[in-house]
């Protein structure tokens, strides 16, 4: 071997060392060759977190190959070339979620609320009725053994409605409240029904008497299930205005909210003992944690801490002839929002002016997180952001994300999902999950159960009522 070559030799082993360096060092800061351009660009990465964690991952039609584990929450694909790309997570027999997904350089691209859904969810009849009975209406309660149902009866004398607890598990029905109606009748109790801390414990029964034109109100109480205390009846003895509303007091089992149309006041059944709360001819009125809050006829809107015993004026809705519809307030006590029954829905926050989000609203729902509403307006689904949002879509305060994709027909009747990044959504006999993450498309899976009466619980339960059973449908749980 000559002089030469060896030089020739060295200088070639020199070069290929330092390319070899060169690419070494660029790919530990990221870098990559784009085949496309044929120029080193820095990378992104795309984070995923799908339930159930077990599901195939594809970019661009080709599978990746890695998956969460009993360790991992989630799954990291790191050194992606920044461009759009198709992005597919399958499972079989569950429904195909589809986005497209754009990879910047130095970002990572996060999807943490992918939920997939069989395509055959799981079902089972938890309620049969008698040949003498129909359906009218049910209330799957905390313990997943036991509902409230409401049926019309017929027997030897005559149509009745009748409020019951039915403990499926062990096959036993506990009746509370019995009331003697016209054939086609329907009290429609159940939707009335005011609970202690959402549990069946107590409750307080209103019933209209349309002969009379008055709502009696009935305790019934889980220790004595056989006897009905007649609230009215015994709260009339100190308070001369109609009693509009009754509702449990937070902390002390003997006394109780009562609404009338002057004031709403604190009872003490056990001493007698009437105490005024600082409000003017109120509209309404709910309880939110230790907090009061209520709406005044002049449309102030007032809160009052039950252990401070302060008031807070919240806003004043500048409306004329105010009827409330429904006044609800987000579990945190932050925000308030109130739906007159003309459709005019309003948001307030405590120190701010009151938010119209829509002139012809029809139902309205915090989200669990309580940093989200959604309200359905002219059949189309809206979720208006309450607070910036910087997890997964990037969202600020005031925002909305609109969910309009049901085909021919139009929303009637929807739930927040547990996680909050996800609404199960009514239209006719189509029941739909949909996501509201509107980066591309948003995905919706669609089912149709058959007609009926819908309830939707937070874990992805579907109840389905009919005249003669009740169903209960999994969504997240495949047969």
């Amino acid at each position: 071997m000559s002089k030469r070559f060896r030089r020739i030799l060295f200088w070639i082993i020199v070069g290929c060392f330092l390319v070899a360096g060169f690419v070494v060092l660029i790919y530990s800061f990221g870098y990559r060759l784009d085949s496309e351009t044929l120029k080193f660009v820095k990378t992104g990465g795309l984070y995923l977190k799908t339930s159930p964690k077990v599901a195939d991952v594809f970019l661009d039609g080709e599978k990746i190959n890695k998956s969460s584990g009993l360790l991992t929450s989630g799954i990291f694909i790191q050194n992606l070339i920044p461009k759009n790309y198709q992005l597919k997570i399958s499972k079989a027999d569950y429904f195909e979620w589809q986005k497209k997904i754009k990879i910047e350089p130095t970002l990572v691209n996060s999807f943490s609320h992918i939920v997939l859904l069989p395509k055959s969810p799981f079902k089972e009849k938890i309620y049969l009725a008698t040949s003498t009975e129909e359906i009218m209406n049910f209330l799957p309660l905390e313990n997943s053994d036991e509902l409230l149902s409401e049926t019309r009866e017929k027997n030897r004398l005559g149509w009745f409605d009748i409020l019951k607890i039915v403990n499926k598990k062990e096959g036993t029905a506990t009746e509370i409240f019995k009331r003697k109606i016209a054939s086609a009748e329907n009290l429609d109790l159940l939707n009335k029904l005011i609970f202690e801390d959402n549990k069946p414990s107590r409750l307080i029964i209103p019933f209209y008497d349309k002969v009379s034109a008055q709502t009696t109100f009935y305790l019934w109480d889980r220790l004595e299930p056989a006897k009905l205390a007649n609230l009215s009846q015994v709260f009339s003895q100190y308070l001369a205005a109609k009693i509009k509303k009754i509702i449990f007091h937070p902390f002390e089992e003997s006394k109780f909210f009562v609404e009338t149309t002057k004031k709403i006041v604190i009872f003490d059944s056990d001493r007698g003992e009437i105490s005024y709360l600082p409000a003017n001819n109120p509209l309404d009125f709910v309880l939110s944690g230790g907090n009061l809050f209520w709406v005044e006829k002049d449309g102030s809107v007032y809160s009052y801490n039950l252990i401070l015993k302060s008031i807070s004026p919240l806003a004043i809705i500048e409306e004329k002839n105010l009827e409330i519809g429904r006044l609800v307030v987000s579990s945190n006590s932050e925000y308030t929002a109130v739906l007159l029954k003309g459709g005019k829905l309003f948001l307030i926050q405590g120190g701010q002016p009151p938010k119209i989000l829509s002139e012809k609203a029809e139902a309205f729902v915090f989200s669990f997180d309580n940093k989200k509403v959604a309200y359905l307006e002219n059949g189309r689904l809206k979720i208006y952001f309450l607070e910036d949002l910087i997890q997964d879509i990037t969202k600020k305060a005031g925002e909305e994300v609109v969910i309009e994709d049901f085909g021919s027909e139009t929303a009637t009747n929807f739930s927040w999902y547990k996680d909050s990044f996800h609404l199960i959504i009514q239209t006719g006999e189509k029941t739909f999950f949909a996501e509201i993450d509107d980066r591309d498309k948003i995905n919706t899976f669609d089912y149709q159960f058959g007609s009926g009466r819908y309830l939707f619980g937070k874990e992805g339960i579907v109840f389905r009522l009919a005249p003669s059973f009740i169903e209960r449908i999994n969504l997240v749980i495949g047969e």
